[in-house]
């Protein structure tokens, strides 16, 4: 039995480094098969976080991206409204990843958009992107690191960053970072998943289990609730907001995993989908299977959530 003690945020991918996010983001490595699986139903060149979707509305769609970014949108926004800088429109996107986020920010709210990312092919690729959507240069993107952004201090009034969190090797950094580079009043959202403290530390068994979730989605450790907000501080910013989603997105993913892997089940099936698959997308879908198991394993136990929050600088 794990000491209760440990905190989650402590547990490492101890084989994590950051040439497996540039992989996993390029096509270079076996977790992007997962991409080329999903491109199938939605735009995974424009938008890779996992989406928003209440009862009754369909998830596997570019719609559920845009109701995740709209939420953290309409919030941010509100807090901008009133505050000292509600006339700067101009937004930085941390991790913008391919872009969607950012073009949809300028197409729908009139904001102009900077975009640091630290993967080259989502770089190039958000930017051509900007440019067939025509906002740029509204919307441009350049290459960077979240944990030293190569901007001046106290430069935007607004900054988000949707879900690529996950992906830093540190967090804390990231957020004072956020904070170095936000004017006194301006407003910050950012989106995550969230490591379950006492179900990742319940058992030998679950620490496994966890293991496996931060290597197939080339994670090198998650925050806790508890312990974001407690960076969040640390890095000068004061939380005004905070929701845990994972029924509106992480429990649709599990129950999506959980038919995938019963129609697997099926040998003659997965043989046929395999070929269909690798003809259609490029995939492979026993790369994908390994995704979706290890995936399965750690949503069906609840030890990974979904957080969004809400900050400003004083």
């Amino acid at each position: 039995m794990l000491q209760s003690s440990t905190a989650a945020r402590e547990v490492k991918n101890p084989t994590w480094t950051v040439g497996d996010v540039h992989g996993q983001y390029s096509y270079s490595n076996p977790h992007a098969d997962l991409y080329r699986y999903l491109s199938q139903w939605s735009d995974m060149e424009s938008y890779l976080n996992v989406g928003y979707s209440r009862p009754g509305q369909y998830h596997l769609h570019a719609s559920s991206h845009l109701r995740l970014i709209n939420r953290l949108a309409d919030g941010l926004l509100e807090l901008h409204a009133a505050g000292p800088h509600r006339a700067d429109r101009r937004l930085l996107d941390v991790a913008a990843g391919r872009g969607g986020a950012a073009i949809h920010a300028c197409r729908r709210y009139g904001l102009e958009v900077v975009g640091v990312d630290i993967t080259p092919y989502n770089a190039h690729r958000a930017a051509q992107n900007a440019r067939e959507k025509e906002v740029w240069p509204q919307v441009r993107f350049n290459l960077g690191n979240a944990h030293r952004l190569p901007l001046a201090d106290a430069s935007f009034a607004l900054a988000w960053s949707i879900e690529s969190p996950a992906h830093f090797a540190d967090k804390p950094a990231f957020l004072r970072e956020v904070g170095r580079v936000l004017k006194p009043g301006g407003a910050f959202t950012w989106a995550d998943l969230l490591a379950v403290e006492p179900v990742v530390t319940a058992s030998a068994e679950n620490r496994q289990i966890y293991d496996e979730f931060l290597r197939v989605w080339d994670v090198p450790y998650l925050e806790t609730f508890d312990s974001y907000q407690q960076a969040l501080t640390g890095a000068g910013l004061e939380l005004r907001r905070a929701e845990i989603v994972t029924r509106y997105n992480l429990d649709i993913l599990n129950r999506d995993c959980a038919i995938f892997l019963w129609l697997a089940r099926f040998g003659w099936l997965y043989r046929w989908y395999g070929r269909y698959l690798k003809w259609r997308t490029g995939a492979n879908l026993d790369h994908v299977y390994e995704h979706v198991l290890g995936s399965h394993r750690a949503l069906r136990l609840g030890m990974i959530d979904y957080g969004l929050f809400w900050a400003l600088r004083p």
